[in-house]
This record gives structure tokens, sequence and C-alpha cells, in this order.
């Protein structure tokens, strides 16, 4: 190679080989001299290398090399007796291995590969042992007896142990860990419907049923790497100094970062995937956890496995964003079981969480087995934005759902603020017979949810059940509520299960308010039983109307604010009744087109409480409404508040109508009503009505008012000066 040769050589592809974390040099695998004479590696072999000889301590084998890497198509083969338990590796000669070829050990002994400048794993790395396999760019693994195996300050004494491992020290600047390949095997037949198919590929890193597959240093990239550990456990954890623990299990080695003060960052991009199938155990720690470009984290269980657990525990933050190419898969946590056994539970720790472009946290069950929980905790935000750019279908969201029989998991999200945007959502969702999960929400300063999807889904909170199960609960803790441009917090139920009810305690105010720009549903709270689109209910199987009874919905809240055409509902369009809509607050404020409504087809109407210490303020055709449309009586109303305010001529009402069947019941005890009276029938002033089919069915109206004045708008105020003597 003449000089310019050398030069382009370097330019291209030496720099392209740098970057891409492959060497562009012929692998070496090179023994050092710092383990005791007679005891030191041995190697023979080119490219496939063969390891004889280290230093062997009761059930430990060690080995020191200033260089090892292996080449595209070469191996490195440990030729350990199968008596050895664990095989310790460090590489002290300052340079990173690149590894893309096969390491082999014999036996079921575990194998540790430590390397401080960094392990760069290539899209032909395998693995062959029959043990757990720790990569890591610690400065030394630390024993029980105090003994520290160090690749940095490398012993030239034979002071080895017979002693386990209990932890890795890592420096101030560990090597980076990087993990190449050309992402995941998997394919999903129907969307939403069937599980996630795994292919035959045997790319990719993976260890034995039931082992640990560990890569601890500094940042940590799978750029479309994968990472396999069926039944086992996969850590990944990026840390820049302390020790980090660690302790033998059934299934390799646990890991605790309890002592760790100060962490790097890891990235999963371009479908890359750490799967522990099998009620397997995945953790992953660092500052900033990212997954892109639909790279999953992932739990299966099949047969009778059960249970299982996905953990992420990212200091900063935890950010979550885009889909495949084909919209199918999304990038995030996903936890599914298809056998008998429970799905695993999913967990995140973490300052700040987002989730964009149909990311998702999902757990879900397609068989008679419960899917796992989910929990999500962030201190400070969690926001979930919008759907798939490629496909509008697939929703940001954190979920739990059931296709067939198992119970959906419980979803728990608590954080400081809460924004959803764009139809993202959190949303518990039942298609069989299975009951939904419950969904508990606790944002200590604010939950906001704007706007819509592109496909018109509204952004917010959802229980449904598009089967014959139940939908779950939705309890909201807050201190201010602010739902806008068609959000919703909802439970639904279009098919023959039942609606699940909705509690809402907000320490400062609820505010709904608006509809999005395109025709869709307005903001509201509510439970309902709505008559989807024939398309919709072809796609799902759903019945022509449904059947079940819609929850009920309480607001705890000292000012509620409805404007705009927002509603706060319980509904019924089906054969079922509505429930019960309670609000107990300060005041409440109804202003254009605002509404609160109890409203049957052809079951019984909902009833409405309302315990309010100061003002009901209707304004602008905003209405208090439990009616019945088909053969259904009217709901009854109770109203205990300080003072009902209405203008005459704006036609605000509150009514218990029925069209067919017997007028509900309403009694209002107030200090005042203004500007609202009861009539026998609607007109367009504002009026208090309890119409049945006929005046024979027609409901009561109860009043028990200390001041009654139902002509009285605006007071006009006296423009003189007052003598205050007087």
């Amino acid at each position: 190679m003449n000089r310019l040769q050398l030069y382009v050589w370097i330019l291209t592809g030496g720099f392209l080989s740098i970057w891409l974390g492959i060497a562009p040099l012929a692998a070496q695998v090179i023994p050092d001299t710092t383990l005791p004479v007679g005891e030191r590696s041995q190697i023979t072999g080119n490219p496939n290398v063969q390891i004889d000889g280290g230093a062997r301590r009761g059930g430990n084998l060690f080995h020191s090399f200033s260089q090892f890497s292996v080449p595209t198509d070469g191996s490195a083969y440990f030729n350990n007796t199968a008596d050895v338990q664990t095989i310790f590796t460090r590489i002290t000669g300052g340079s990173i291995s690149n590894i893309d070829g096969v390491i082999h050990a014999n036996g079921t002994a575990n194998l540790f590969l430590l390397n401080p400048n960094g392990l760069l794993f290539g899209p032909n790395a395998r693995l062959n042992i029959g043990g757990s396999f720790v990569a890591t760019t610690a400065d030394s693994i630390n024993f029980a007896d105090s003994f520290q195996y160090s690749a940095t300050k490398p012993q030239t004494t034979p002071l080895l142990t017979v002693s386990v491992p209990v932890g890795l020290q890592m420096g101030a600047n560990p090597g980076r860990i990087a993990v190449q390949g050309n992402g995941y095997d998997l394919s999903v037949p129907v969307p939403i419907f069937s599980p996630l198919v795994k292919g035959n590929s045997t790319a990719g890193l993976r260890v034995p049923v039931g082992q640990t597959l560990a890569l601890i240093g500094g940042d940590i990239d799978l750029h479309g790497g994968t990472l396999r550990a069926e039944q086992g456990r996969i850590e990944l954890g990026s840390v820049r100094d302390g020790q980090v623990n660690l302790s033998s299990t059934g299934s390799g080695f646990a890991f605790d970062y309890a002592g760790n003060q100060r962490f790097g960052n890891i990235r999963l991009s371009q479908q890359a995937l750490a799967d522990a199938s099998g009620g397997g155990l995945i953790q992953v720690q660092g500052n900033q956890v990212s997954l892109t470009d639909d790279s999953l984290v992932l739990i299966q269980n099949q047969g009778t496995q059960a249970g299982g657990s996905i953990r992420v525990n990212a200091i900063q933050s935890l950010e979550l964003s885009g889909t495949s190419p084909n919209g199918r898969f999304s990038a995030g946590l996903r936890s599914e079981t298809v056998g008998v056994g429970s799905g695993a539970d999913v967990a995140v720790l973490t300052r700040q969480l987002a989730a964009r472009g149909g990311s998702a946290i999902i757990a879900r069950s397609y068989s008679s087995a419960r899917s796992g929980n989910v929990t999500a905790q962030a201190s400070h935000s969690v926001q979930i934005d919008g759907a798939s750019p490629i496909n509008p279908q697939v929703i940001s969201n954190i979920s739990t759902s059931t296709i067939s029989s198992g119970e959906a998991g419980e979803v728990t999200v608590s954080t400081q603020n809460l924004t959803v945007l764009n139809g993202g959502g959190i949303a518990s969702i039942t298609f069989g017979r299975g009951r939904g999960g419950n969904i508990i929400v606790n944002a200590f300063d604010l939950i906001q949810a704007i706007g819509t999807s592109r496909n018109f889904g509204a952004s917010g909170l959802t229980a449904s059940a598009l089967g014959p199960g139940d939908a779950g609960q939705i309890t909201v803790n807050t201190s201010r509520l602010v739902l806008q441009d068609g959000a919703a917090i909802s439970t639904a139920i279009p098919a023959t299960g039942n609606a699940g009810s909705i509690v809402i305690n907000a320490r400062e105010s609820v505010e709904i308010s608006g509809r999005p720009p395109v025709p869709a549903l307005p903001s509201y709270v509510g439970s309902s039983a709505p008559i989807t689109p024939k398309p919709i209910r072809d796609y799902y199987g759903l019945p022509d109307r449904p059947s079940g009874n819609s929850g009920s919905v309480t607001l705890n809240t000292p000012r509620l604010s409805i404007t705009d055409g927002a509603t706060v509902t319980v509904s019924n369009d089906g054969t079922g009744s509505a429930g019960t809509l309670q609000v107990n607050a300060n005041s409440i404020s109804l202003a254009r087109g605002g509404s609160m409504t109890a409203a049957t087809a052809s079951g019984e109407g909902g009833n409405i409480a309302l315990n309010v210490r100061d003002i009901i303020l209707l304004r602008n055709d905003s209405p208090i409404t439990a009616s019945a449309r088909g053969t259904g009586n009217g709901g009854n109303m109770r109203i205990d508040a300080g003072s009902i305010v209405a203008v005459p001529t704006e036609n605000s009402d509150i009514s218990a109508n029925s069209v067919n069947a017997r007028g509900g019941n309403i009694s209002i005890t107030a200090a005042g009503l203004f500007g609202i009276q009861p009539r026998r029938e609607e007109t367009r002033l504002s009026d208090i009505t309890a119409t049945g089919a006929n005046s024979a069915l027609n409901g009561t109206v109860q009043l028990n008012i200390e001041r009654f004045d139902p002509t009285s708008g605006l007071v006009q105020l006296p423009s003189g000066v007052v003598d205050s003597s007087q």
C-alpha cells in the first residue's frame, strides 16, 4: 500500500469503520505478563484462537490479555475444563476490544470480559457459552475477600482468589459498550390482535436459558443490536463511578446501583432488542435512556411461563420515539403473555418520561392469563405526544390491555406534571371477556390534555371495553386538571360489558373547554355506552347497540369550569342505564354551550347530584340535564348550592325529561335562585323542567329556596358615592 492509498484508506474506510464501532485492523488476542509464570494465558491459531492456560483458583479461572479482539468469521475459544465455574478475563493494554466473531467457552462456565477502554460488538458477534456473560468496562472486579482483579492496576503477584465476585469497580471515565446489528427478527400477523412472532435468526448476543447477559460500562449503544436471555436476566447499566454490587442468583447474577452517584447514557436504535422472554427480568440503569426507531425491550411469556419484570431506572430521562417503517412496531417497553402464566410487570423510575411518535409502554394479555401491571414514576414530568407519522392508528401510549379472557393489569402514573397531546393517551382496554385494568394517575401540580390525533382519537385517559368484559376504573389525583380541544377522560363500553367509574380529585380546579378544529367530539369527562360507526363495529366485531351499563363520574374540586361545547356526562346510547354524575365543588361555571348531562336512549336515565358551596353559574345555552330519549324514565337530580344563577334569555336549562316515559324528579336546595324558573315545558328561556311523555308522566320539581327571583338577571349597582358613616 503506497502513501496515497494509505491516506484514502484512513480518510474513508478507516474513518467509517471507527464511526461504526468496528476495528479497521485485523483483530488480535495477545496475552500479557501479569499473571504468574506458568499460569499465563496461552494462545494458538488465527483468526480462530484457542485460549489455554490461565490461573486456576478453585472454581475460578483467571485470564489476562494486553489485547483482545475477534475478527469477522473468527473466534476466541476458552478451552477451560468442565468444572470451571467462572472465567474472569481482563484486558490491560489500553486498546478497545472489537469483537465481530464468536466467543466460546466449555461447560457451564460464566464468562466475565473486562476492558476499561471499551467493548464493541459487531453485527457478527456471537456467544457460545454455557453460563452467564458479563461484559464490562469497569476498572476491576471486586471479590468478597476484598481482592480486586484490576485491568488498570494489574497484579504481578500470584494474589488471586477462590472467593466470589461481589462488585464491579467503575472508573471515572469508563469506556463505551456498543452492540451493532441488523435489528430484530419479529413479525405481527394482525396488529393489536396478534402477539409478536419471533423468527429463526441466531444473530446477536444470547445466553442459555435461565442465565444472565449483562453490559455494564460507560455509555451503552445498541445500534440494531439484539440481546436475548430467555427465562434469564438482561442487565444494561451505564455507570460513571463507584461500585456496582453484584450477587449470584438462580439466573446468574443480580446487580445493584445503590452506591453509585453518576450515570451515563443508554441508547437503543434501529430495531435494537433486549429480550428476556419466559418470565425473565430486564433492568436498565442509566442517566438518559432512549429507545428510537421501533427498538424494543421485551418479555413475552408462553405456556406456563409467568411473571418477570422490566425495570427502567433513568436518573434524568426516558425518551421513547418512533415506529417501524410499516407502522406495526412501536419503540418502547412491551410485556406480553400468550400462555397460562401472568405477564411481566413494567416499571419506570425517572425524572422526565416522554413517549412520542407512536411509541408505547404496553402490557398485554392474549390468553386467559392476567397481563402485567405498568407503573411509571417521573418526579418532574410525563409527556405523551401524538401518533406515528407513518400510521395514524398507532398512538403514543402507556397502557394495559387484554385480547381474550385474561384480566388486564393496572396502569399507575405518578408525576408532578402530566401532558398528553395530539391523541396520545393512558389507556386500559379489553377486547375480550377479560376485565380491563384500572388507571390511577397522580400528578401533583397539573394534568393537561390537548387535542386529538389525525384520526380524531382524543388525547387523555381512557378505559374501554370492546367486548363482553367490563372496563376498568379511572382515578385521578392532581391540583389542576385541564382538558382542551377534544381531549377527554372517559370510560366507554360500545359492546356488552359494563363501564368503570371515574373519580377525579383536583385540589384547585377542573377546566374543560372546546372542540378540535375538525369535526370530532368536544372535550369531555364521561362514562358512556356509545353506538360506534359501522366500519368500526365491523372491524372489532361490535354489536349494533351496546347493552352494558355506563359507569359513574365523581368530581371533587373547589372550582369546575365547563365551556365552549365541552361536557361532563354519563350517557348510554344502548339498552343499558347511565350512571350517576356527582360533583362536589365550591363553584361550577358552565358557559358557551358547556353542559352536564346524564342521558340514555332506552335504559333508565342517569342521576345527577351536585353539592356546591357557593354558586352554580349557567351562561349562553349551557344546560344541566338528566334525560331519556327512548323508552326509559328521566333521571333524578339533586342540587344543593349556595346560589344558582342564569340569564333568563340565554336558554340555560335544568331538566330531567323523558321523551316516551316518565320524567325524572328534581330537588333543588339553595340560598338563591336567579334568572331561571320551573315551567311545565321547555321554552327558549332558562327553564327547570321534568316532563314526561304526557302530563300524567311528568316528574316533580321541588324547590327549597331562601331567595327566589326568576326574573332577575343582572342587578344595576348604584354609581353614586356612599357615605360609609351611615
